[in-house]
């Protein structure tokens, strides 16, 4: 006999048998929130219905991934959210295409973040939003498709967070100083970014390599490298390849971003400055040709 939400209702003994989770653990569910409280009581007496299986099976599953049960339990509730939103939606006209577009995007970057693109599949992310896989691929091509998408969003998402203040920035070495500082400031999202994209760089697909390359000259290497000919031409900065020198400048940020986690010794902005310091300055004393 299933379990129907429209029908039936079971104690928590055959909840526990049907989802393979004891007692006793659904208990601690119930009372970290982790689980919603029974439909109804009677008494001593609890009942559950499909709904609570359906979650218990989730977060199993997510506890088997070595996902926290807390992120769990949100992203639960988050898609119980979604999916009353979407009913809704059907019954005044649905979602736009661009809105449907936006939402897979939205959810499939978090979970690109935190999984990168291996440990992640379609159904995952299918589940995640609320679709079919025909809707899915209405959209995409496929997961690569759609995993470079989310990384571009997630840059441009980066950019427009920190452009006014660099536009407002009228000397080339406080614009560079300042996307330095935005970049640090956003260092977990951007850095992980990075490296998800310097794989796709590594890519044999050649199609997959131009997007990821497209992406991060757009993001990161054309905004410094102009900034850099700025100060060429203002005479604020010696004559360099800026675009070389644009990558080694990304490149000091994802390396000397690991050192402020090694210990306490120094925080995040003696770091940032010392960098910065070198990045002006360089390590010698004095210029010599």
């Amino acid at each position: 006999m299933e379990i129907s939400i429209d029908e039936k209702v079971v104690r928590i003994g055959e909840l526990a048998k049907r989802s393979g989770i004891s007692k006793q653990l659904i208990h601690y569910y119930l009372r970290m929130k982790y689980l919603h409280s029974p439909v109804n009581k009677s008494g001593n007496q609890a009942f559950y219905n499909q709904q609570h299986l359906d979650r218990l099976l989730f977060l199993k599953k997510c506890n088997a991934e070595a996902i926290p049960l807390a992120y769990a339990s949100a992203m639960w509730e988050r898609k119980a959210k979604f999916s009353a939103v979407q009913k809704a939606k059907r019954k005044a006209g649905g979602y736009s295409e661009s809105q449907t577009k936006s939402l897979i995007i939205k959810d499939a970057s978090q979970i690109f973040l935190r999984k990168g693109y291996n440990n992640t599949t379609i159904a995952e992310i299918m589940e995640s939003v609320g679709i079919t896989k025909p809707s899915f691929y209405y959209y995409f091509k496929n997961k690569k498709d759609l995993y470079l998408t989310c990384l571009d969003s997630i840059f441009n998402s980066f950019s427009k967070s920190s452009l006014d203040g660099i536009r407002r920035e009228k000397t080339p070495l406080g614009r560079l100083e300042k996307r330095w500082k935005a970049g640090h400031a956003y260092a977990g999202r951007v850095l992980t970014s990075i490296n998800l994209l310097k794989e796709s760089l590594r890519h044999e697909d050649r199609e997959e390599r131009a997007r990821a390359e497209e992406i991060l000259r757009k993001a990161w290497v054309d905004p410094l490298a102009k900034d850099l000919a700025r100060g060429i031409k203002s005479g604020s900065i010696r004559p360099i390849n800026s675009e070389i020198a644009s990558f080694a400048m990304i490149s000091m940020l994802d390396t000397f971003s690991y050192r402020e986690i090694l210990d306490q010794k120094y925080g995040a902005e003696y770091v940032l400055e010392a960098v910065y310091d070198i990045i002006l300055h360089g390590l010698l004393q004095t210029d010599r040709s």
